[in-house]
């Protein structure tokens, strides 16, 4: 028994304690919950007055806004009236007597055979497991109850914790260590009265069971993350998580992408995602960085394909500027001595048949 006698009577001293702080303070909320459906009820009555209002002076749009407020004003009513209810109910229970109390401790401590009491921060615990849901291995838990928080009417989620000892979590998302557990807070599902009435009503290994039962138990309705997630790995790109024989890896970034969001380069047929694929400014294709390069002249982006067969843009243009500079080169002319002005073509034989005519005239 890790918690001897006296110090479990002294326990259920204070458990007893911070419940009969509890049990006053819900008697403030009755008040607090009664005041708050007579001022709906106080509203329904202005709302009347003003519709009387638009009755007696003809205003018939502003009556019928009016009486769709006062509709939506009772709608409210069932509900403060039900919580009014619920707390008083809860105000009949009386406190638990202290022989209740340790009688509730020492069945925990049968129970569970490791409840202990951490003097520092005032938490009563036990260890659950070690817990195997659907072939998947989660390990053990250790559910730590915070014994200040019993006196609060308003408790936080705080006041028990879900610590797992050895965490198993799935590779999507490090903070669930359980399908039902995120950020050590217990998703309690249906459970969640039963286990507000067992800490309402000192009811300790009530509520311990309670928590437990839902531990080693799986509702793949409500998970934080299914079971059948929990050994895949997530997408590097969009997250969903992926089964191990259904993940492609980027051999470019060195990540696991899924099926929808794989590619593959069209020249080496590596599977590349698409964030590290790139399209060739001249063939369009989609490559990959060790199937990409530039021109040496232009800079332009290119296949290495498109490299090796001279396909840039550049190429041809400077081929093209090249032959026209040739062609310019190889044009005949003739330079005019007494004028500095070329002469070319039929000025040329012009020229000589001037010459020719003027030697038969000498002659």
């Amino acid at each position: 028994m890790d918690i001897p006698a006296r110090k479990q009577i002294r326990l259920a001293e204070m458990i007893q304690q911070r419940l009969r702080t509890h049990h006053s303070q819900r008697f403030g909320e009755v008040i607090r919950r009664t005041c708050t459906l007579l001022d709906n009820v106080a509203g329904l009555r202005r709302m009347a007055d003003l519709l009387a209002i638009c009755i007696g002076r003809g205003w018939n749009a502003a009556a019928s806004q009016m009486t769709e407020r006062i509709h939506q004003g009772l709608r409210d009513l069932p509900y403060h009236a039900s919580e009014v209810e619920r707390i008083v109910e809860v105000c009949k229970t009386p406190v638990p007597a202290m022989k209740d109390i340790v009688a509730e401790l020492q069945q925990a401590d049968q129970e569970f055979d490791q409840l202990r009491h951490v003097e520092e921060s005032d938490l009563l615990a036990i260890t659950v497991g070690p817990i195997e849901l659907e072939d998947i291995y989660l390990g053990e838990f250790e559910v730590q109850l915070h014994l200040p928080s019993l006196s609060e009417v308003r408790r936080p989620h705080a006041i028990y914790r879900i610590v797992a000892l050895d965490p198993h979590t799935p590779a999507c998302n490090d903070s669930v260590t359980h399908p039902h557990v995120s950020d050590e807070h217990l998703c309690e599902g249906d459970a969640g009265a039963a286990i507000e009435a067992a800490l309402t009503n000192g009811r300790i290994c009530d509520f311990f069971q309670l928590v437990s039962a839902v531990l080693t138990t799986y509702n793949p309705h409500s998970p934080y993350v299914s079971l059948s997630d929990w050994d895949g790995r997530p997408c590097y790109d969009c997250g969903y998580t992926m089964a191990a024989d259904d993940s492609y890896w980027c051999s470019s970034c060195e990540n696991d992408f899924c099926s929808e969001c794989i590619s593959c380069c069209n020249r080496c047929d590596e599977s590349t995602c698409r964030g590290c694929l790139e399209e060739c400014t001249v063939c369009g294709e989609l490559v990959c960085p060790s199937c990409k390069t530039t021109c040496p002249d232009c800079g332009r982006m290119l296949c290495r394909t498109c490299l090796e067969e001279s396909q840039c843009p550049c190429i041809e243009e400077r081929q093209e500027n090249e032959e026209n500079q040739d062609d310019s080169d190889q044009a005949p002319s003739t330079v005019n001595t007494e004028a500095g002005e070329p002469i070319t073509g039929d000025s040329s034989q012009e020229q000589d048949h001037a010459t020719s005519q003027a030697g038969v005239e000498a002659a």
